[in-house]
């Protein structure tokens, strides 16, 4: 197993995906490294592109409607980003800065896709494991809205009973 194919192999794009098929996967791909500070990917911009930390560690910060850049969370080795671009949504929906050299594996939209055609059981196992991820980050978002949603109805309670 080459060393590129060892640094993917934790990152749960390729779970239930044997080592000679993420050899295959990662064949076509680039690797890309950015320096301290350099953005990886900017708001707003068009991209097709899913991408892998393979080391160092990048922060994803949004632009609230004030102008006011806020991280949202961390990204660290093994960390899958972009993957918005399978189901259609090209746009990047934050900025992704290194926060340290960091170097990451990039995965093509058209290679992605070939194994639809090429390998349909590797295909399948990446889409159910993009999947598996939005999904836990859906889950994850939802906590946070739950707990924030309690926190404005309490705050609304006080304010509710200083005006009495």
């Amino acid at each position: 197993m080459s060393f590129l194919a060892n640094l993917v192999k934790g990152c749960p794009l390729f779970l239930e995906i044997y080592d000679e098929e993420v050899e295959e996967v990662i064949q076509a791909c680039e690797v890309a490294t950015f320096k301290r500070g350099e953005h990886i990917i900017h708001q707003g911009e068009e991209s097709s592109d899913i991408a892998i930390i393979l080391d160092g560690c990048a922060d994803v910060i949004i632009k609230d409607q004030f102008g006011k850049m806020k991280v949202i969370t961390q990204l660290v080795k093994g960390d899958l980003f972009g993957e918005l671009v399978l189901i259609n949504e090209t746009k990047r929906t934050a900025d992704i800065v290194a926060k340290e050299e960091t170097n990451i594996l990039i995965i093509s939209y058209e290679n992605f896709y070939s194994f639809y055609k090429d390998n349909p059981k590797v295909f399948a196992l990446m889409v159910l494991n993009v999947t598996r991820m939005v999904t836990q980050r859906l889950k994850s978002a939802n906590g946070i809205i739950n707990n924030l949603s309690h926190e404005v109805q309490e705050l609304k309670n006080e304010l509710h009973k200083k005006a009495s």
